[in-house]
């Protein structure tokens, strides 16, 4: 958790000096892991934590939805559109990396820093003895199974976002494992399906995130061009996902994983 927070503390500080894309990737990925982490350990201490890691990190949603946003656009607009579309939404996009900036400014952010190294030096014990015992990892894969067979059975945004969700917790509870050399390959390989899903999961729920932009704009002709074009990946997204997530290795009951 040290080496996370470290992470998180120098991509704070480099956002500190001004808004920057690869830097509030690597705040919000920290985030994530650390709550991940977290999210096995049943002590108040360990929740209110958690809690206030994802409230930050809400902060940051918009933010990095326009990063996305605004990169697939000048990928599927004609420059003349894409320069239109910018120059609509700069005060949208800006005032969303304002707050981010803002945030990591803020005296309730070095607060929350404090506390949680304060929490890092001295743990609860119980908590911690109840996360080795309560086998975070399997869990995580119990629950990305069973949202599986959700999805598959639903098909609903909502449950392959939630699918989504629990793949990214099985990667970073596998990130978190003590290193083991004799499993090492088998975890290196549960990691490799893990980011392979989580990649596919990503492109499709960026559709489905633009599209609900989308719907909050006032029309104009670059958001219409926009509209189809996402939804034809998004489309194009979700068969590629359930091309491959029926019989994939990080799904089956038995195994190394």
């Amino acid at each position: 958790m040290e080496e996370v927070t470290d992470a998180i503390e120098q991509a704070a500080a480099e956002l500190c000096q001004g808004y920057q894309v690869e830097q509030l990737y690597a705040l919000r990925v920290g985030m994530r892991r650390l709550r991940s982490m977290l999210k096995p350990i049943d002590s108040t201490r360990a929740r209110r934590l958690r809690k206030a890691w994802s409230g930050f990190a809400t902060v940051t949603n918009r933010a990095r939805d326009w990063d996305v946003f605004l990169l697939a656009s000048r990928e599927l607009l004609t420059p003349g559109q894409f320069t239109a579309f910018e120059r609509r939404h700069c005060n949208d996009f800006g005032a969303c990396q304002e707050a981010v900036v803002e945030l990591v400014r803020s005296g309730h952010w070095r607060r929350h820093l404090s506390d949680w190294r304060q929490y890092l030096q001295h743990p609860d014990g119980s908590a911690h003895e109840s996360a080795l015992a309560a086998d975070p990892l399997g869990q995580a894969l119990t629950r990305a199974r069973n949202a599986l067979a959700t999805a598959l059975a639903l098909d609903s945004d909502r449950a392959w976002h939630k699918l989504r969700i629990a793949v990214k917790e099985v990667r970073y509870q596998a990130e978190s494992e003590v290193r083991d050399t004799a499993m090492e390959p088998e975890r290196s390989e549960l990691l490799e399906h893990c980011k392979f899903l989580q990649a596919l999961l990503g492109r499709w729920h960026d559709c489905i995130v633009q599209l609900q932009m989308l719907e909050e704009f006032e029309q104009a002709p670059e958001h219409a061009v926009l509209k189809s074009s996402i939804e034809q990946l998004r489309a194009e997204r979700l068969a590629g996902i359930e091309g491959t997530v029926s019989g994939h290795p990080l799904f089956e009951t038995t195994g190394s994983s």
